[in-house]
């Protein structure tokens, strides 16, 4: 049977007569008796090597198309997935909404992750996905089946770019010497969680800083300030935050 597989292609229909010896022999297995011939009338419906990767059609880009997307750039995007004989599986334009990810941060299959990159907003493309980089053997049950080569119909709609890798917050500019005290609005020496997130949303609203796109912000504001906190007792003192900077410079040099 495996040799007379070889050299079929995508809808072939074939007869495959094979003889004892290259099949159960003289003994037979289970309902096969010894010494039978076997005769497989066969359809080949798809066929997929794991060494293969993912097929990009570009059909459309827009005159500027110089801003290609990267890991870490959040896009909104619509498609159409379907199975390769045009079974449709999902479609964002029937639900009316994009699908919104991060590039490169596993939200996605692996195929789809690797087909959305270095495309600019407005184009449309078409990525056909090979099991072993969409959903595998198994599929996902009630909605792709096992083994299923996927073709994605793509537009992307909007890219914001994301941040050097790494990093979840940058600031755009010089940085205040006395972040610290401008922080401390009370003047207290301390600054409480509250204090360091109105900071920080507000360095964003003025452009003078910038959140990673894609993700809950205030989970990362509270991942900064408890980075800053280094004793964990729910504020941060002048100690503290001149120790980490000083870290922080550290790190740089």
């Amino acid at each position: 049977m495996d040799e007379g597989l070889l050299g079929v292609c995508i809808g072939e229909k074939r007869r495959i007569v094979v003889p004892p010896h290259l099949a159960y022999g003289e003994e037979g297995r289970g309902n096969i008796p010894g010494s039978a011939v076997l005769v497989f009338d066969i359809h080949v419906i798809d066929f997929h090597n794991p060494s293969d990767s993912i097929s990009i059609t570009s059909h459309y880009k827009p005159p500027d198309c110089s801003v290609l997307s990267k890991k870490g750039d959040y896009l909104k995007y619509h498609y159409n997935a379907s199975l390769l004989d045009g079974t449709l599986l999902d479609s964002t334009w029937n639900l009316g909404k994009t699908y919104n990810i991060v590039l490169g941060s596993g939200q996605v299959v692996l195929g789809m992750d690797m087909g959305l990159r270095e495309m600019c907003v407005g184009e449309k493309r078409t990525v056909i996905i090979p099991p072993h980089l969409g959903y595998g053997e198994a599929g996902v049950d009630g909605e792709v089946p096992g083994s299923a080569v996927l073709v994605f119909d793509i537009e992307l709609l909007e890219l914001v770019a994301g941040l050097p890798e790494g990093y979840m917050f940058v600031w755009n500019g010089e940085v205040s010497a006395n972040l610290f005290e401008e922080i401390d609005k009370d003047g207290d020496g301390e600054v409480l969680l509250e204090e360091f997130s109105e900071y920080i949303h507000a360095q964003v609203a003025s452009g003078k800083g910038k959140l990673a796109p894609g993700f809950d912000a205030e989970m990362i504001v509270k991942n900064m300030f408890t980075n800053q906190d280094r004793n964990g007792d729910g504020k941060v003192t002048a100690e503290e935050f001149k120790l980490k900077d000083q870290e922080a410079k550290h790190d740089e040099l």
